[in-house]
């Protein structure tokens, strides 16, 4: 077998990322995305594949630069119809006959396409469809900007930037997405024979993906149709709405949120994930499964003593976080299937569709990014994940648990690196909780000598670190460092009370927990130099990396990624419209004490700690402003800080970006830390280079 080698930030390049799956109505074929980088492009490819649940060798069905996604399957199993951008490279549904020819076009729209699902008689299509703002949008009408802007479209050209933004919402702008069109997501239906679209609902209102009823009478979809919805981010309800058109009905008007429906076999009953707390903005209290009639009556939460989120909140930089998954009703409509973050993994759950206590299905530690069902077969289809797997397509016995691997895109890749498993261990608090972290080594780790170690932080704050593969934590071992990772409170995956201890403490119980981390790592782990610790974070993340160099000087080095500095900026310069008074106990543009206490900014003169600050021009999450802050701060008293840029990205950089810009991230990072703590080169490597070097080489 040929020898490993260690993995780099080239890497990147060759990683196969698996975003979805589409279980068969029969249950005999699973079609699942795979996402690729174009390197000579400097951009994203995305194909679907086919493979058979009892195993067969995968088949790909889509080709060309293009990126292909949201498969959904025809209630015959005939055909798949999907979104591609591969007509002016604007978002189309085509459908694709698996018994072979060409894709057809069913669509000629412009604007975000998503959520496909067929009818139960297969003769059409609904989704859920947002308009772009027509070419003149932003000119004043009549003028040479508007009427060049109208012929840059009919030529099918690029329209230059608008005038102006005239804005009067309170939701304007989103991460990823940049500043939001004046049209909202509407629940649309396509006649597949006649190609033509009927739109179901309208309003200044944004509309889930709807599913259909079992006899193809009604669609159920997701929705805050409030007055002033963007008052309440809080709020989101299940509605019934006629599969020909007419008006909504709320099934779920009791406060707090719902969305994920999915409808029972025998149509009598919606399953959907939701909670009852609409003072909940930020991620603390747990999503249950719910079920309501479609005749209405009050909902039923089913797992009421459960002590976890049904939602996947691994943090990885695989991929953003997506929709959430649906509860998944088994074919004699007994038991339904959900997932649910839990102690470092992502597991699935089953419970009795009468309500009780849930039965975790799967053991060990992994994480399911997503998970298929169809109506007459009992095994699942899903997306497994771990620390040594970047993205299995598998068939998921509910009975047992067993995972049987079906196509294993990165398999070819982790054969030739040395990908490395963390060691998992526990601290037991003083105040009764205990933290689950992880130590990955370098290849080869010796022992007998001494080595750095870099501690990384999870963004959210409610998400968790776990079973995931994560390339940037192996391109960090790879080049010399211990990497550990951890759940500090605060964390989601280990109940509400622990998720819940830093409301309004942000900097308090989080930093005691990673200090205590740290510590016990030293313990542990007596090759590591306590006169060589890096520490490093995005977003949450870099926000506990500026607060922990602003509360002590044990690190010698630091990457901010990201990061917040000032919480009342965060909270009025970002992308949130939500009430701030539950999370930090009062509203941002007063004088809180609070706030005062909690932003890293407030410590900026005890930074002594060499920084580097990353951040993204086009960051709507965490506005700029928050690095321009900390690098003007820190110039102006002469400390050791450098800051870069990425223009045109968003907050998903490390996840998402442009290719080339992720991989500048990791070599500035890498080279930041390699400069301040130098690790000895791994065996078969050699030393990084100065950042200018190595940067010239990524181009």
């Amino acid at each position: 077998m040929p020898e490993r080698r260690p993995v780099s930030p080239e890497d990147l390049f060759q990683l196969r990322f698996v975003d979805s799956i589409a279980l068969s109505p029969d249950g005999t074929r699973v079609v699942y995305q795979v996402r690729t980088i174009a390197s000579e492009r400097d951009a994203y490819e995305s194909h679907l594949w086919l493979v058979p649940v009892r195993g067969g060798e995968p088949r790909r069905l889509t080709f060309g630069e293009h990126k292909n996604g949201s498969a959904a399957w025809s209630p015959d199993g005939r055909w798949i119809a999907f979104v591609s951008d591969r007509r002016d490279k604007k978002a189309q549904i085509y459908r694709l006959s698996l018994e072979g020819g060409e894709a057809e076009r069913l669509t000629d729209l412009d604007g975000d396409i998503g959520g496909l699902a067929w009818s139960p008689d297969g003769e059409k299509i609904s989704f859920a469809y947002r308009a772009a703002d027509p070419p003149e949008t932003g000119h004043l009408p009549g003028s040479v900007a508007a009427k060049k802007a109208a012929e840059a479209k009919a030529e099918k050209k690029e329209p230059k930037p608008p005038t102006f933004l005239h804005i009067t919402r309170l939701h304007y702008k989103e991460d990823g997405q940049g500043f939001l069109p004046k049209s909202r997501f509407q629940i649309h239906v396509l006649d597949v024979a006649t190609r033509e679209t009927k739109a179901l609902t309208s309003g200044e209102w944004d509309h889930g993906a709807p599913v259909w009823s079992p006899d193809g009478k009604w669609l159920a979809f997701a929705a805050n149709r409030l007055p002033d919805a963007d008052y309440h981010n809080t709020v989101m309800d299940i509605w019934l709405i006629p599969a020909e058109g007419g008006e909504p009905r709320n099934l779920t008007p009791e406060p707090g949120m719902a969305f994920a429906p999915a409808w029972s076999k025998d149509g009598s009953r919606i399953a959907y994930m939701g909670n009852t707390d609409e003072e909940d903005a930020w991620g603390v209290k747990n999503f249950h499964v719910w079920t309501v009639s479609p005749s209405g009556g009050s909902a039923r939460n089913l797992t009421p003593g459960f002590d976890r989120s049904g939602l996947d909140l691994m943090g990885t930089d695989l991929r953003d976080f997506h929709e959430p998954t649906a509860p998944i009703w088994s074919p004699d409509d007994g038991a339904l299937y959900f997932i649910a973050s839990d102690q470092g993994s992502t597991h699935l759950y089953a419970v009795s569709s009468n309500g009780g206590t849930p039965r975790r299905v799967t053991s060990g530690a992994l994480a399911l990014f997503a998970v298929q069902g169809s109506r007459s077969a009992p095994d699942l289809a899903v997306i497994r994940c771990g620390h040594m797997d970047a993205g299995t397509v598998a068939r998921l016995d509910p009975a047992s648990g067993a995972i049987t691997p079906l196509a294993q895109p990165n398999r070819e890749l982790f054969d030739a690196l040395e990908v490395g498993e963390p060691e998992e261990f526990w601290i037991d608090a003083p105040e009764g909780h205990r933290i689950q972290c992880w130590m990955l080594k370098p290849p080869g780790a010796d022992r007998r000598r001494k080595h750095p170690m870099v501690l990384e932080i999870h963004g959210g704050p409610r998400i968790q670190y776990g079973a995931c593969f994560f390339h940037e934590f192996q391109v960090l071992a790879s080049a010399g460092f211990y990497v550990l990772f951890s759940n500090p409170r605060g964390a989601q995956g280990y109940g509400e009370e622990f998720t819940r201890a830093i409301v309004q403490n942000w900097g308090g119980p989080d930093y005691e927990d990673l200090m205590r981390v740290v510590d016990e790592a030293l313990r542990r782990y007596p090759e590591i130099d306590p006169d060589r610790l890096g520490v490093t974070g995005g977003s949450y993340g870099g926000y506990m990396t500026n607060w922990i160099t602003g509360h002590t000087d044990r690190f010698k080095a630091a990457v901010t990624q990201r990061s917040v500095v000032t919480l009342r900026t965060l909270l009025l310069g970002g992308d949130f419209s939500d009430d701030s008074v539950p999370e930090f106990g009062d509203q941002p543009w007063r004088e809180s004490e609070g706030f005062r206490r909690m932003s890293p900014l407030t410590y900026v003169e005890r930074i002594k700690t060499p920084l580097l600050i990353t951040h993204s021009l086009e960051d709507h999450r965490c506005p700029i402003v928050e690095a321009e802050q900390l690098y003007t701060a820190l110039k102006l008293m002469r400390r050791e800080v450098e800051m870069v840029l990425f223009p045109g990205e968003s907050h998903g950089l490390s996840r998402g970006g442009m290719p080339s810009r992720r991989l500048a991230r990791l070599h500035f990072m890498r080279e930041w830390l390699v400069r301040h703590l130098k690790p000895e080169p791994v065996s078969g490597t050699k030393k990084p280079a100065a950042a200018e070097p190595a940067l010239a080489r990524a181009k």
